[in-house]
């Protein structure tokens, strides 16, 4: 997607405000046509995201905050707790926060008080995904999630639970509603406004394509589009609703010079899903975008990120002026949160207020933080193998054992694998469980198990190997090189007549492998 205008090209649309522009229709094709995929291949961003570090942090801060709301109860409601995900996406956010909120309810002794977690998109086949995924259904089965079909641009006030069956609208619940939007509102339909000497004006916008009749379901369709733009004077009682425009005439009185990207369609489903707990509402949010009124002045022009999809930055401020006219708050960070904003917003705190969640997000992003530890792993990852063997271990601790971080930091640790003590040995196994215990998966084309267990088995944990391998044959496939691996653990286990067959297995497959020793690597 480029900006600028062409004669030969073929235009789509002229001067429409940005938030009925038909890019909001090319990126819903785009992630109806392809579904997980999305993900799978990482054509859509979603890892800084979607880490352990990440979802423990906000673990914390919601069980902080129904804490706070519990201990203001008169007494234990039997309803639980909501919380719920909009734009699910992968599902690997969900798995990893569900996993860190059942840690720290066993440490804290919290696990009676009920907590239903709903995942949901606006694509079906995201939903099915999900419900099919052997990773999710033990806490399906506990009660503990449930999946919604929620369309952010188009919520009605409802919420149907899709395992519970249970149907929920305005007043449903007696506990206030949690909402978790990662990576999320920037891709939400906005609108686009420039301000200068005290007009306001909206930015209209021409799209166009090289492409006659072009499909918008077509594979990379946002890659042939043509954006010009263009502004027109408006009055700032620019919305049906008073409240946002009460917004949007405090950035006309106070701003000069810049363009503000206006979250009207996100902030319409937060109304909406505020009601469904009779105006109580704690949402916890992480993505790209301002939270400073300063720095909204500071662009030009909406800047648009492509990306299989697309994405423009989020106006937090925005956020935060809108919950604040409602008599609501807000937590953010207490320093400028370089690659990934995550702020928090209430409606109808409770009465005692909320010492526990405010606690909870001073320490999970005030100090050693998920946006610090992403970008310092940044800096870290081409020179892993200068770490000393402590300093890898100590790495992958601080990821709370992130299966992706280990994975790379694999090769490194294979270097120092013949100098290794005894208790050295035991404890990178240990780290290889736990950081395979917060492994979703999605059908990536690296496979995080293979690696693993040819790691197990030179660490001499042949069962934990041929189990990995075994896992990898499950996820991937039968595979020569798996199946050589393991008849190499079933050996070492003494087990020599379940070995040979993998062995004839592997050699009808693939015939050269029966002049080979060892293990086999997985490099294609």
């Amino acid at each position: 997607m480029t900006t600028g205008a062409e004669d030969s090209l073929t235009t789509l649309e002229t001067n429409k405000p940005l938030s009925e522009s038909v890019l909001w229709r090319a990126q819903r094709s785009y992630f109806e046509r392809v579904g997980i995929d999305a993900w799978r291949d990482a054509t859509v961003p979603h890892y800084v995201t979607c880490n352990p570090a990440l979802a423990h942090a906000m673990a914390q801060v919601v069980l902080g905050f129904l804490r706070d709301c519990n201990a203001g109860e008169a007494r234990a409601g039997s309803e639980p707790f909501h919380v719920l995900e909009l734009g699910a996406g992968s599902g690997r956010f969900a798995f990893l926060f569900l996993r860190a909120l059942a840690e720290l309810r066993e440490v804290m002794g919290w696990s009676h008080v009920p907590i239903r977690y709903v995942m949901s998109d606006f694509t079906e086949s995201n939903l099915r995904f999900w419900r099919a995924h052997p990773a999710l259904r033990p806490f399906v089965t506990a009660g503990l999630l449930d999946f919604a079909l929620v369309d952010v641009e188009r919520m009605d006030g409802t919420l149907e639970l899709l395992e519970s069956k249970t149907m929920l609208g305005a007043g449903s619940l007696e506990r206030p509603l949690t909402v978790i939007a990662n990576y999320v509102f920037d891709g939400v339909a906005q609108d686009a406004f420039f301000i200068e000497k005290g007009q306001l004006s909206e930015c209209l916008f021409t799209v166009a394509t090289e492409t006659p009749e072009l499909d918008l379901s077509a594979a990379n369709v946002l890659t042939r589009l043509r954006l010009a733009s263009s502004r027109r004077a408006v009055h700032p009682d620019y919305y049906p609703e008073p409240e946002l425009n009460g917004l949007l005439r405090g950035y006309t009185d106070r701003l000069d010079g810049g363009s503000v990207l206006f979250p009207a369609p996100a902030l319409r489903c937060l109304e909406k899903l505020s009601a469904l707990s009779s105006g109580s509402l704690f949402l916890l949010s992480a993505d790209k975008g301002h939270l400073d009124e300063a720095s909204l002045a500071l662009e030009v022009d909406p800047q648009v990120t492509v990306h299989g999809s697309f994405s423009l930055p989020v106006n937090y401020h925005a956020f935060q002026q809108w919950f604040l006219r409602k008599g609501g708050e807000h937590i953010c960070a207490d320093h400028r949160q370089s690659s990934l904003v995550v702020a928090a917003f209430i409606l109808g705190a409770p009465a005692r207020g909320m010492p526990e969640a405010r606690l909870a997000y001073h320490l999970a992003f005030n100090g050693p933080s998920p946006d610090g530890f992403f970008r310092l792993r940044q800096g870290l990852e081409a020179h892993y193998e200068m770490l000393e063997f402590e300093q890898l271990l100590a790495h992958v601790r601080l990821s709370r054992y992130d299966a992706r971080i280990l994975g790379d930091c694999l090769p490194a640790f294979s270097q120092k694998m013949t100098t290794l003590s005894a208790q050295e040995r035991v404890a990178l196994a240990q780290a290889i469980g736990r950081a395979w215990a917060n492994y979703f998966h999605i059908g990536e084309s690296r496979d995080l198990a293979f690696a693993f267990a040819a790691c197990l088995y030179q660490l001499g944990e042949s069962a934990s190997a041929l189990a990995l391998f075994e896992e990898s044959l499950v996820l991937y496939g039968e595979d020569p090189r798996t199946l050589w691996n393991l008849a190499m653990c079933l050996f070492a286990l003494g087990r020599p007549e379940d070995a040979a067959r993998a062995l004839v297995k592997a050699g009808e497959s693939f015939p050269l492998l029966h002049a080979h020793i060892g293990l086999l690597p997985k490099t294609g």
